[in-house]
């Protein structure tokens, strides 16, 4: 056995992320932070489908606090071309996202980049790697597409604003929109 492959398995024996390897988020742990904790007022309608009529377009305002997950989902270098880790992960999310729990609920797919490239870029960069997911779930994983609404931040929400160039920047945030339907 080869020093790197040790040392890849003992990363994953002890739940460390390896270097160069998406860690992939197990389906139950999506589908636990994805579900509303029943905080704020109870809505009461007459039909369990009947909704408040808010349309969610758009980037949300950042002092919303959803129930969210962010993942890492790999794509190629400066492109929206899934990677193999990345539609391991988007697995993942496709198993969580048919789960009767979350079956009917509206999520924002929302691409995040790093600080590489000029604001402009990694505003159609995110938008396009938004898109991609949302279509990779809708088309192999027949995730409904009325699911799933797409959308591009660029650098503008980084997880790590004291440096813009940190890998943990890049990645797709999965927000539910269900407690403001």
């Amino acid at each position: 056995m080869r020093f790197g492959t040790v040392v890849i398995a003992l990363c994953a024996a002890i739940g460390l992320a390896t270097p160069g390897f998406a860690q992939v988020v197990k389906s139950q742990s999506i589908i636990q932070q994805l579900t509303p904790q029943n905080t704020g007022p109870q809505v009461r309608s007459m039909s369990p489908i009947a909704k408040r009529g808010i349309d969610i377009q758009g980037q949300l305002p950042t002092e919303i606090d959803l129930p969210s997950v962010s993942l890492t989902v790999n794509f190629e270098l400066g492109s929206a071309y899934l990677t193999t880790d990345g539609m391991l992960a988007l697995r993942s999310l496709a198993k969580a996202l048919h789960d009767p729990t979350l079956t009917g609920m509206t999520f924002q797919i929302a691409g995040h980049t790093d600080g590489r490239g000029d604001h402009a870029f990694n505003m159609k960069l995110s938008d396009a790697r938004a898109r991609t997911v949302v279509e990779h779930l809708t088309t192999i994983y027949d995730v409904p597409v009325g699911q799933l609404i797409p959308i591009g931040y660029g650098m503008s929400r980084p997880m790590d604003p004291a440096n813009l160039m940190n890998p943990l920047n890049r990645r797709v945030e999965i927000i539910n929109l269900e407690p403001l339907s």
